[in-house]
């Protein structure tokens, strides 16, 4: 059985295929022309297919694109993929704030630098780090192969700056929301960061006094 979203959508493609006519071909389409109808590229479709976590926004492009439902595609699957980790459900003193704000390749919009972290977050015993934690659920494409979609990293605090060790992983808090990318270099007072994935790249600077807060991974947990 399919236990991820992409191949969930992978194999009602290839229903699309069998049954074209009921959505709207008058042949058997190719898979540029599945791409086509959903307005994006080849290699993105091959990257659904992929994904272990679709994002919400391509749920409804895909939904609308061939007028079904999320039900027929994954059935309960989406609501199981939101669900948070047996481990955060542990007895102990907490010890990990869940961050409701995913760690995305791009940046999300909202995220207001006068709005404090700890007061809008879960707080959570977990019992693989002895310290106080953060854990940041990973979405996005930027990062795979090592960083999938509906993992969670788990960092702590860095002090400073001087601590950020070029080509290593981090979470990085912004005033314009949360990114999860790899530290390249500071220079005149920007910090230059990349994404794993090529695709994603060049990643646009950001402005050292837009950085509120840098996590340094402690491990990643797999759903």
């Amino acid at each position: 059985m399919p236990d991820y979203q992409g191949e969930k959508f992978r194999l009602f493609i290839g229903g699309v295929k069998t049954d074209y006519k009921s959505y709207g071909f008058d042949h058997k389409p190719t898979n540029e022309e599945l791409a086509s109808k959903l307005g994006v590229s080849s290699v993105q479709l091959h990257r659904y297919y992929k994904s272990k976590s679709l994002e919400r926004d391509t749920v409804l492009k895909i939904t609308n694109s061939f007028n079904v439902s999320e039900n027929q595609i994954w059935g309960d699957d989406l609501s199981k993929s939101n669900a948070k980790p047996a481990v955060f459900k542990g007895n102990g003193t907490p010890n990990m704030w869940v961050v409701p704000i995913k760690a995305q390749g791009g940046f999300l919009e909202g995220y207001g630098d006068t709005v404090l972290l700890e007061q809008n977050v879960e707080k959570v015993y977990f019992p693989f780090i002895g310290s106080e934690c953060f854990a940041f659920e990973i979405d996005g494409l930027s990062m795979v192969t090592d960083y999938m979609p509906g993992e969670y990293f788990v960092g702590t605090p860095i002090e400073n700056f001087n601590h950020l060790v070029k080509g290593r992983v981090y979470v990085f808090q912004t005033i314009d929301g949360i990114i999860l990318k790899e530290y390249e270099k500071i220079e005149d007072d920007y910090i230059y960061l990349r994404s794993q994935n090529n695709d994603f790249n060049p990643v646009k600077p950001i402005y050292l006094k837009e950085v509120k807060r840098v996590y340094q991974r402690e491990m990643v947990i797999k759903n």
